[in-house]
């Protein structure tokens, strides 16, 4: 009887027995996995006891048509096709104690004597059903891999050959796995790569993973545009053999962007357009308003010096021959009515004075803005009963002509705000010349306003004063406190105004 001891692997059985098939060895595994002991076997049974009956009652007929003769038993069945020096392999289905089937590959091998003779049998049964299960995982995941939208396949690392390719990868390339297996990758899908693809090799081998955007060409001839993942994979020996690729279509979502770029740049475009013409627009509003402010001036000089000159003229002639009739004889009769057209006479000249100076003042275009806006401040103070204080410092020399009309218009418009709206008791207004600018600052301590609800209201004298200012290239401010005051502040850098500018209102 020969002795077999347990080879150590726990899943593969080793049986032996005499030529007629009584079990002579019967190792651990094959104790477990069969839920029997040897000393209940060895002896007494032949391997045949294990197999699945209807297994071998279908083999022993297809053996005994084969062999053109019958099998005369069960064990007959297991060692029919084996001789000295011939194993057979084979799938059988085993049964343990308690009936339960299960798949192994079993190799069955004649054991010789010294003369040749066959001195018995070796059974060596592999339990297949962890292969089973492992071959049924794979089938379950390759037929995920195939629902999935996306192409995976599997290149061959050296050769660059494809060696997988899932049904992805046919809806999205159109050739079948088995035309694309085998084929050169670079070649057959016609890459065209955003780098070099030895810089992407060698960054996919340091990295053990690439990303990036590749454009095919499939079956049909259509180019597409792919987001393209590869993963390193690795043999037994840890050493690179291949690399996995997940491949998504793209092609759609680049077009959108581009149509979105496109669109994007087309509306950067118009934009630009628009805001050229609304520039140019504003620009030449801009000049229209200075053009038109510059009239009003020039047509409040004209009527100015026409109150000042001929309407001031003739009635100070009027007023001259009314006192000359008051020295005629025989007067007396209309002696009161007289001295009354000389009273109306007196107040319209005083009248016709006044707006003309509030029209134009001569000062300002004879002297300039400092004594224009001195006599003005001064004539504003009295009649208001203002505390005033009046300052201009470092203005040796006159700025240009629209300037000083700006600064005279932004204190007419001012103080005549603090006449009617901000009982204030003091008034300051300061110009100060420095080497970069001119600034007016006109402070009152009055009731004050809140600036917000006075904007909001579109206050037309606020904007105006704004307006005026920014037309010449200067900067207007307020600020304003409820029961502390108002500061009104336009700064006007040198060189703003334009020669042509000043001639015209000289």
């Amino acid at each position: 009887m020969i002795e077999h001891h347990d080879t150590g692997l726990s899943r593969v059985l080793v049986i032996s027995t005499r030529p007629d098939g009584i079990i002579t060895s019967f190792n651990r595994a094959a104790e477990r996995l069969l839920g029997v002991g040897a000393d209940a076997v060895v002896g007494k049974v032949t391997p045949a006891a294990f197999h699945d009956p209807d297994e071998l009652r279908r083999r022993r007929e297809a053996l005994a048509a084969g062999l053109g003769k019958p099998i005369q038993d069960s064990f007959g069945v297991l060692v029919a096709r084996v001789a000295i020096g011939r194993m057979t392999e084979d799938e059988w289905t085993y049964l343990d104690r308690s009936g339960y089937r299960f798949p192994v590959f079993l190799s069955v091998s004649a054991i010789p004597d010294e003369a040749g003779h066959v001195l018995g049998y070796c059974f060596v049964a592999k339990d297949r059903r962890g292969q089973l299960q492992a071959e049924a995982l794979l089938r379950r995941q390759a037929k995920l891999l195939d629902l999935a939208n996306d192409a995976i396949l599997v290149r061959d690392l050296q050769a660059d050959t494809i060696t997988y390719w899932n049904e992805g990868a046919v809806r999205l390339y159109g050739w079948t796995a088995e035309e694309a297996l085998g084929a050169y990758i670079h070649d057959f899908l016609s890459t065209t790569f955003p780098l070099p693809l030895e810089e992407i090799k060698q960054q996919f081998l340091e990295q053990g993973l690439w990303r990036g955007e590749l454009v095919h060409k499939t079956r049909a001839g259509r180019e597409i545009t792919v987001s393209s993942r590869w993963t390193l994979l690795r043999d037994a020996a840890g050493m690179p053999s291949g690399s996995l690729e997940l491949n998504t279509d793209i092609t759609e979502q680049k077009r959108a962007q581009k149509a979105l770029k496109d669109a994007h740049e087309e509306l950067e475009l118009r934009v630009m357009e628009r805001t050229t013409d609304l520039r140019d627009a504003n620009e030449r509003l801009r000049i229209l308003s200075r053009r038109l402010m510059e009239i009003q001036e020039l047509e409040r000089r004209a009527i100015a010096r026409d109150l000042h000159d001929e309407i001031g003229q003739a009635l100070t002639a009027i007023k001259l021959n009314l006192r000359e009739l008051r020295t005629h004889p025989n007067c007396e009769p209309v002696e009161d009515q007289i001295a009354d057209s000389l009273e109306i006479l007196a107040q319209v000249l005083q009248r016709v004075r006044s707006l003309a100076l509030d029209l134009r003042p001569s000062l300002l275009d004879e002297l300039g803005l400092v004594p224009a806006l001195r006599w003005y401040v001064g004539r504003q103070a009295e009649r208001a009963g203002w505390q005033l204080t009046f300052s201009a410092d470092g203005l040796t020399s006159r700025p240009p002509a629209e300037i000083e009309i700006a600064c005279f218009r932004l204190a007419q418009e001012a103080l005549t705000n603090v006449v009617r709206h901000s009982q204030a008791k003091k008034v300051e207004v300061l110009l100060e010349r420095s080497s970069q600018a001119l600034t007016m600052v006109i402070r009152d301590n009055g009731i004050g306003f809140d600036r917000d609800e006075v904007r909001s209201g579109a206050s037309v004298g606020l904007s105006g004063m704004e307006e005026r200012v920014q037309l010449v290239g200067g900067a207007f401010s307020i600020e304003s406190t409820p029961a502390v005051g108002t500061e009104i502040r336009a700064y006007f850098p040198h060189g703003v105004a334009t020669k042509g500018t000043e001639d015209s209102l000289v």
